[in-house]
């Protein structure tokens, strides 16, 4: 059945390379993923755990939180540690999620109370922008894994930024107008500094976490009800995708990154399928020239599991590929354990289905949001219908 599914979802999304997404075409599904948030199994449902009050307080303790000061304390170009800025928001996420998925009032304005002091307090705001990026030196520096890496400190409020809003537009209808007012300034504030500066640039290498910052703004369409955006974004990123993935699966800077090549590509490979579902729930046809790559990509993924020699024996082709390591204690050979759904979407959008990959399966937590792309694939339901 579910192999007549993935057959079905490409005879119906696959359109020519040439084929432009209109604002006509947009339909806001209503709350990002779905139109409808429902109750989902592999969720830990945290509105009903004896631990509630302790997952509260972390997300407390994220409003205001100074991220700046901590990464660059903490991190470095190979490593961003990097909890205390997407726990409190997949917390935040899981609690809205299940509390509005139960129908739980108290619970709902628990998650409703917590987005308002998140934004009552500017949190992120401080971070490094794409502004400031300009005045500092880039990451991998000389090609030092402990090099600082600026990049990473924006690209982490960015997209946990974009997080914050997947909430707040499910969240969206129990705000009350002083609240709304509230959350929409933030958010506005947000979007000016860390996503509209970066709109429609194309990246110089790699297709990352939250597409490049690709689901954000859609995520901020969404939000704004601006359906001319979304299409433009959607234009754009199928571009994108079309550039950095190669015809042979492979992908720019991602899949080349020395002893974690393997974990980098299904990094990469994650959240452009992600993209792809969102894009087409939201009215978008795809080029099949997209669903050609990321089903080569697919492929490669399994490769990599299967004959780690044989992958990694691919030359790269591009023009920058220093932000690597060969060195034995730096690797990660295996799928990327934060894609705790590349394997459901995979099969959905691809047809391809994930080889077995025990230390992935071992590392992942399916009870958890992918904050990578925004929402927990395992969360779609298989009889869904495409528009």
């Amino acid at each position: 059945m579910k192999k007549i599914l993935a057959i079905i979802f490409l005879s119906l999304i696959c359109s020519s390379v040439n084929a432009k997404v209109k604002s006509k075409d947009i339909n806001f599904p209503g709350k990002f993923y779905t139109n409808e948030i429902k109750f989902c199994s592999v969720l830990e449902d945290i509105t009903m755990s004896s631990r509630l009050f302790s997952h509260i307080n972390t997300v407390k303790r994220f409003v205001g939180y100074d991220w700046p000061s901590d990464h660059r304390k903490n991190s470095t170009s190979l490593t961003v540690k990097h909890e205390n800025i997407t726990e409190p928001i997949k917390i935040l996420m899981s609690l809205a999620h299940n509390a509005l998925a139960n129908k739980d009032k108290y619970n709902i304005d628990e998650a409703k109370n917590l987005l308002i002091e998140i934004a009552q307090a500017d949190t992120l705001y401080d971070s490094i922008g794409p502004e400031g990026l300009k005045k500092k030196p880039k990451c991998w520096k000389d090609s030092d894994v402990n090099a600082p890496c600026w990049y990473h400190e924006y690209q982490f409020a960015r997209d946990v930024f974009g997080n914050y809003m997947i909430a707040a537009i499910w969240l969206k209808s129990e705000l009350d107008k002083k609240e709304f007012k509230i959350v929409n300034s933030y958010i506005k504030k947000m979007y000016k500094k860390f996503l509209k500066p970066k709109e429609f640039v194309s990246s110089e290498r790699g297709f990352y976490q939250m597409a490049n910052s690709g689901i954000p703004t859609l995520v901020y369409a969404s939000w704004s009800d601006d359906k001319k955006l979304a299409a433009k974004e959607i234009n754009f990123r199928f571009k994108e995708i079309d550039r950095l993935f190669y015809d042979d699966g492979y992908i720019n800077n991602n899949s080349f990154r020395g002893v974690r090549a393997q974990w980098y590509h299904s990094y990469g490979l994650n959240p452009a399928l992600a993209y792809v579902y969102i894009a087409n729930l939201w009215g978008a046809k795809v080029p099949e020239v997209i669903i050609k790559k990321l089903t080569n990509a697919s492929l490669v993924v399994n490769l990599a599991i299967k004959d780690y020699d044989t992958f990694r024996a691919r030359e790269f082709t591009g023009e920058y590929n220093e932000n690597m390591s060969e060195d034995p204690k730096h690797a990660r050979k295996h799928t990327h354990q934060d894609s705790i759904g590349i394997d459901k979407l995979m099969k959905l959008v691809t047809g391809v289905k994930l080889e077995n990959d025990p230390t992935y399966l071992e590392k992942r937590n399916i009870t958890e949001f992918d904050d990578t792309i925004g929402f927990n694939p395992h969360c779609i339901k298989d009889n869904f219908s495409i528009k």
